[in-house]
């Protein structure tokens, strides 16, 4: 299956997609932490279960702050002035 296809599907339905998702989430944890697939996949359950929702809450925050830094930073009403001048310079 591709990663394409797995990634569109709304639930995972099959062994083939769990273990997918499994991946999926252990590549979050790993690269959140600066960590190696192989300590991701040696945590215990409880361990990688706390690992991934810290790292997905952290993740959440910071898209959150990112946003309103991005909303503060374009206000909508800003004013460009173009200078036409150069118009009257030409020669017709």
């Amino acid at each position: 299956m591709r990663l394409q296809e797995f990634l569109q599907k709304p639930k995972s339905t099959t062994l083939e997609d769990i273990e997918l998702q499994f991946q999926m989430l252990a590549y979050i944890v790993a690269k959140h932490y600066g960590i190696s697939l192989t300590e991701v996949l040696n945590m215990t359950p409880e361990v990688f279960t706390q690992s991934y929702v810290w790292a997905i809450a952290i993740d959440e925050q910071k898209n959150k702050e990112q946003e309103k830094a991005n909303k503060e930073n374009t206000t909508g009403n800003e004013t460009v002035k173009v200078d036409y001048s150069f118009l009257e310079l030409e020669d017709f």
